[in-house]
């Protein structure tokens, strides 16, 4: 196998001019040579179809298979390297334009619009989409399913609610002290969450700028467990430093809720 190869390329470097020709091999070919720079392939071409040879290249840019959508919630995008219909397991890379509201379809190579799918089956909505992202898709033979991480907007902090930063919002004014889980479920309700050890931390570190009261001052309770059975941290005891553990059924503190943007 290796000597017909090697007089095939005798024969096309021989005789550039006078024909073209096209080898088909049925079996792997192997690239043995003692030096790296003889163990490659050189002078193919920018593959440009679904049958074509895929250049190492190609494959480290990702070109034949990212595309730029013009804006709007239904999204069409030319990838003549891909089948005109896409298989189960096909992974496209969409740089998202400016979106409108409501569910995002993808069209490829001109064909039906195809749901976009994120977190969990629910429809990626063009509202929510961030002008520019690069968004990994794979397609599950009924979807398209964003894989790569949030791609949502920042959600604004809820009424009463001051934003710390870019993550988290929390409530400015401590509640009146109760047990662990009572303080869970009152934060449940309002659809909000338990503060959690670091945010607390940090929206103490801050209280001035941000307006928040009564922080480092008593004991609040957070979200974090503790190396303590039965025991939940606590945090704010004299200064925005104090860490501790409490007892969750059998001692009441005060609390705050945040928010997850």
């Amino acid at each position: 196998m290796k000597s017909t190869f090697f007089l095939w390329s005798l024969a096309l470097v021989a005789f550039p001019l006078a024909a073209s020709a096209q080898l088909v091999v049925d079996r792997p070919i192997q690239l043995n040579g003692t030096n790296p720079a003889d163990r490659q392939v050189l002078g193919l071409p920018v593959p440009t179809g679904p049958m074509d040879v895929l250049t190492a290249g190609a494959e480290q840019a990702g070109s034949y298979r990212t595309a730029s959508p013009a804006a709007g919630a239904e999204w069409a995008i030319d990838l003549p390297n891909l089948s005109a219909a896409p298989t189960a397991g096909t992974h496209i890379m969409v740089r998202t334009p400016s979106a409108t509201a409501g569910p995002v379809n993808l069209s490829v190579n001109a064909g039906s619009p195809i749901q976009v799918l994120i977190h969990g089956g629910g429809p990626l909505l063009g509202e929510d989409v961030i002008e520019g992202t690069m968004l990994s898709l794979v397609y599950d033979g009924a979807s398209f399913q964003v894989l790569n991480g949030s791609i949502y907007k920042r959600r604004p902090c809820p009424a009463g609610l001051t934003q710390v930063d870019d993550q988290f919002c929390i409530e400015p004014v401590e509640r009146a002290p109760l047990e662990f889980f009572p303080a869970l479920e009152v934060c449940g309700s309002l659809g909000l969450r338990a503060c959690r050890w670091g945010e607390s931390f940090m929206a103490c570190q801050n209280r001035t700028a941000l307006g928040l009261n009564n922080m480092g001052d008593n004991w609040e309770w957070t979200a974090d467990a503790s190396n303590e059975n039965g025991s939940a941290r606590i945090v704010g005891g004299g200064s925005c430093l104090s860490a501790g553990n409490s007892l969750i059924t059998t001692a009441s503190r005060a609390f705050r809720c945040c928010f997850s943007r």
